[in-house]
């Protein structure tokens, strides 16, 4: 899941070429209390408001054909917010890039089944 959103940093600095910058993806981690925070940090072209909460829908695409399947974000989705009862945050200003923010649980929660 981490790399889908790597591959999708990796394009969006793509479509922002036309800056004299070189593309930048930046990852941190860190507890905060219970949870474990990942931020992946691009700085590519953004991702539209208007197409925020579409991301991750199976399918949905903004990559010209044959270049995305629209499965990547959906797939991190679900493994993230289903699976692991985590969530994921989404900051991004259109031409200045995009922080997706991943926090799961780090401990099972009472009552949940662990996983040997």
């Amino acid at each position: 899941m981490i790399l889908n959103i790597l591959v999708n940093a990796a394009h969006a600095i793509g479509e922002n070429a036309n800056t004299s910058q070189k593309g930048l993806i930046t990852i941190s981690t860190k507890q905060i209390d219970a949870w474990a925070e990942i931020r992946i940090q691009d700085s590519g072209c953004g991702i539209p408001e208007h197409i925020r909460a579409r991301v991750f829908d199976p399918f949905f695409t903004t990559k010209p054909v044959g270049k995305g399947t629209g499965q990547g974000l959906a797939i991190a989705h679900d493994v993230i917010v289903n699976k692991h009862k985590g969530n994921i945050l989404i900051e991004s200003e259109p031409g200045q890039g995009t922080t997706f923010i991943l926090r799961v649980p780090i401990a099972a929660r009472l009552g949940d089944a662990v996983a040997a």
